[in-house]
């Protein structure tokens, strides 16, 4: 039979996962402000939509995993 609840420790480090990806979205957030040079800012704005896009696809597994519970 399949496990489909996380353990202790693991809820601990996806709440981590978390963390770091939102404290990374609003670093580049802040500093995109403040950037002049349009290939940096451009490479910066990849790099956070790249974080947004994990941060949803991680979302939409958690979502599913408790709804399938």
């Amino acid at each position: 039979m399949a496990q489909t609840s996380l353990n202790p420790h693991e809820a601990i480090e996806v709440k981590e996962l978390v963390i770091q990806e939102m404290l990374g979205i609003k670093q580049l957030s802040s500093n995109m402000q403040i950037v002049q040079d349009a290939e940096l800012k451009s490479f910066m704005q990849e790099a956070l939509t790249t974080k947004q896009n994990s941060l949803k696809e991680l979302h939409t597994i958690l979502e599913a995993q408790l709804q399938s519970q």
